[in-house]
């Protein structure tokens, strides 16, 4: 259990583990060359830059990083620099992708390639990782980027992946709350007939080293207290690891909601592909990016 980031990285940088190489796939953008060069200084990779080198090499003098240490792989402007990146991966010379200056699109198009990509398993998700005001420990939430409307099955694959993610980062054997705005199930709330399914999968042993609870809602989840008042018996209550959310609309709305405490950060990458992959909006902060290269950085 970790309490906030600051601990998380502390342990990384204790544990005298390898430096990961980030490989950053359009690295010709101020905003992810001041993320990664932070991690680099906090001592936990070394940036691989992947692009256009003369237009990387005037960002780097812009921004004072020519002496800092460093690999630039030359990218022509007519190909996909993430082709290049996942190139990379499969040689062994990068250990996780971080998005630069290209679409969404073109940067996981050469990943999810059936052929030539990082994507065996089939199945990618986002793993968020939030430190929030008021909760007791680092706390995990998915899907609430890439899945819209996931099925029982996707959901069984959401909670494997991030579960075995929050494995890797030290957590035993993860509590997953399946969030609804019940704790009863009712067939006129499909979402609840999902939670209490998997919670049964859970107990079989069929998704894992993990628990699941639910139906629960999100008060029950994060709160002992509440649980006591509103009489909901759960050993689990009030000490979720991970929240679950429905649809990818209920996570994206609770997070911006969050973000807008500079109390609360959160991070996130994507997982379930060979290798982690960081992927944060431009306008997220310093801290959100840097926090976002640790997970990969752990994960990897």
């Amino acid at each position: 259990m970790y309490k906030n980031f600051d601990e998380l990285m502390n342990m990384l940088i204790n544990s005298n583990g390898p430096i990961k190489r980030a490989v950053v796939a359009g690295a010709a953008d101020e905003h992810a060359l001041e993320a990664v060069f932070l991690a680099q200084e906090k001592g936990f990779v070394t940036p691989v830059l992947v692009g256009v080198q003369e237009d990387i090499i005037n960002k780097l003098h812009k921004m004072n990083y020519l002496d800092k240490k460093y690999k630039i792989v030359n990218c022509e402007n007519d190909i996909n620099p993430s082709e290049i990146a996942v190139k990379l991966i499969h040689k062994g010379e990068g250990d996780f992708i971080i998005k630069g200056k290209l679409e969404t699109k073109d940067l996981l198009k050469p990943i999810l390639n059936k052929e030539t990509g990082l994507n065996k398993n089939g199945f990618i998700t986002h793993f968020g990782f939030m430190q929030l005001k008021g909760y007791h420990k680092l706390l995990s939430i998915s899907d609430c980027a890439v899945i819209p409307y996931p099925t029982l099955e996707e959901k069984k694959k959401i909670i494997m992946s991030c579960t075995e993610a929050l494995i890797k980062l030290g957590y035993n054997k993860p509590v997953v709350g399946a969030l609804c705005a019940v704790e009863t199930v009712s067939e006129k709330m499909p979402e609840t007939v999902d939670a209490l399914k998997l919670k049964e999968m859970s107990m079989k042993g069929l998704l894992g080293n993990c628990v699941v609870e639910g139906p629960i809602s999100f008060d029950l989840a994060t709160s002992s207290e509440s649980a006591e008042i509103k009489g909901y018996k759960s050993p689990y209550a009030g000490d979720v690891d991970m929240l679950l959310v429905p649809q990818m609309v209920t996570g994206n709305v609770m997070s911006k909601i969050w973000n807008a405490d500079p109390d609360n950060i959160m991070a996130g990458c994507l997982v379930g592909a060979d290798i982690p992959i960081v992927l944060t909006s431009r306008s997220a902060s310093m801290n959100e990016k840097l926090y976002s290269i640790l997970l990969c950085t752990m994960l990897s």
